[in-house]
Order: C-alpha cells, then sequence, then structure tokens
C-alpha cells in the first residue's frame, strides 16, 4: 500500500473533521462546469471521492448519470458505498488511478482536492486522458505552492534544517503538464482561502485527522522535536491570530476544466 493510501485509509473516519473547507471547494469547482445539457455526460469517473463531499454534488447535479467513484484507500470508499449501497448507476473502486484499468471510457472526470496527491502528474494527467472519451474532459481542484504558507514560514524560523523535501506544484506546472498530456485548458482560476481554527492545537489536529502530515510537502528528513513543536504552536497562536481569537491558515486552490 503506499503512503498516500495508508494516510487516508487511518483518516476515513476523522476526514469529516475539517470538511468544510473540502465542501467549499466542491461547491466552487461545480460552479465552473458545463450544465448538464450542455455536457451531454452519460458516464462520469470521480477521481479520489474520499468521504463524497463532491460525489453528493454529482449526483444532484447530474442525476441519472453513471458514476464510478475511486479512491486509493479502501476505506474510503467503504464509506461512500455504506452511504449510498448499491444505487443504480453507482461503481466503487479501490485503486490508484494510475493503476485503473475500465472495460469502457468515461465522458467527464471530476477530482476535488485529490491529484496534488499523485505525483508524478504528468503520468496521472496522461492515465485519466486515456480513461475518456473523445472529447472527454476533467475539471478538478488541486492545492498548490503557496498553501500553509503560515506554517511553513514559521516552520522555516524555527527549524531552517527541517524543511518538508517536497512541495505543492505551482499553477504553472499544472497547466504545462496539462498541456503535455494532450489537454487543451477550458477554464482555470486561483483561490486563496483563509480557514480558520480555534487554536494551533485545532489546526495541526485537524490537519493530522485529514490525513494531511504525511508525505514529502509536510515531512522531513528529520521531525521536529517535542521542543520545537511546543514553539511552534506557541508562536503560531500569537503570529496568526485572527480577530474572534482564534487563529488562521491559507489554502491556495486552482480549479481547472480542460479536454481531451
Amino acid at each position: 500500500m503506499s503512503s498516500v493510501a495508508r494516510r487516508f485509509s487511518r483518516a476515513a473516519q476523522t476526514y469529516e473533521r475539517g470538511a468544510g473547507l473540502h465542501r467549499h471547494v466542491a461547491a466552487r469547482l461545480l460552479e465552473m462546469t458545463p450544465d448538464p445539457e450542455c455536457l451531454g455526460t452519460t458516464s462520469i469517473l470521480e477521481v479520489g471521492c474520499g468521504t463524497g463531499v463532491l460525489s453528493e454534488k454529482l449526483l444532484q447535479r447530474y442525476p441519472g448519470v453513471s458514476l464510478c467513484l475511486l479512491d486509493v484507500a479502501e476505506p474510503m470508499v467503504s464509506y461512500v458505498k455504506e452511504r449510498w449501497g448499491t444505487a443504480p448507476g453507482l461503481q466503487y473502486v479501490v485503486s490508484d488511478v494510475r493503476d485503473f484499468r475500465s472495460e469502457c471510457q468515461f465522458d467527464w472526470v471530476f477530482s476535488s482536492s485529490a491529484l496534488h496527491w499523485i505525483t508524478p502528474l504528468d503520468q496521472t494527467f496522461a492515465c485519466i486522458r486515456g480513461l475518456l472519451t473523445p472529447g472527454g474532459g476533467i475539471s478538478a481542484a488541486l492545492m498548490i505552492d503557496g498553501t500553509l504558507g503560515e506554517l511553513h514560514a514559521l516552520r522555516r524560523r524555527i527549524a531552517p534544517g527541517k524543511m518538508p523535501t517536497g512541495r505543492l506544484p505551482t499553477t504553472d506546472e499544472v497547466i504545462s503538464t496539462l498541456q503535455g498530456a494532450g489537454f487543451s485548458v477550458t477554464a482555470r482560476e486561483e483561490e486563496a482561502i483563509q480557514t480558520r481554527y480555534h487554536s494551533a492545537d485545532d489546526f495541526l489536529n485537524t490537519l493530522h485527522a485529514q490525513g494531511l502530515t504525511g508525505g514529502s510537502v509536510s515531512r522531513s528528513a528529520s521531525p521536529l522535536s517535542r521542543m520545537e513543536l511546543k514553539r511552534l504552536r506557541k508562536e503560531y497562536d500569537v503570529a496568526f491570530r485572527d480577530r474572534n481569537g482564534g487563529v488562521y491558515a491559507t489554502i491556495v486552490v486552482l480549479y481547472l476544466s480542460a479536454t481531451r
């Protein structure tokens, strides 16, 4: 099992703790998609269905569609399967999209807050293109470079030798990679979202509950010491306090649509 699958498998029962952000992103993504009459979609694949935040909105927007819900974490797929059962037109698949093989192609692929974890992106987009019908397309929302900038800036000050080994992609990198995979970008938009928490402890615990504290974009070669973590929490509470007495963190999201 990949590290991404392990992280999100462990987070399946606590993922909804911070789902407000994911609901906002999913709703904003849907605003960029064509009307059902214009799209003419009969078969949809959702990559990284998680606990079904976007899935529910897709079922409402495209009633009667054939929807395949795919996630690399088996507990996530079990969660949505328990929620909707064997409703007509629904298919549940546990797989990395890069390993997924389907007997039929899809008219459209949707993904919200997931593709930035499936690296390298060029391979991911190439696999998605291969799953689409001619003229089909993709609508996705990805977290990009600049996300959690406050946390990274404070971490750099406290432990400059213990920065994460990786980073999220930039908008230009995502668009270039998408085009390199044979897609034509039809829409793109960035949004910086300020999320709010009761305290630094609440913020960091929420990240952990959502499976976001692992991987190269979060972990360094050497973990922070107990004293460094204590200092990080204390200074975050002071440096990034909001007007209501809690703290804030910034998430930068790229929304895009493209056709093959």
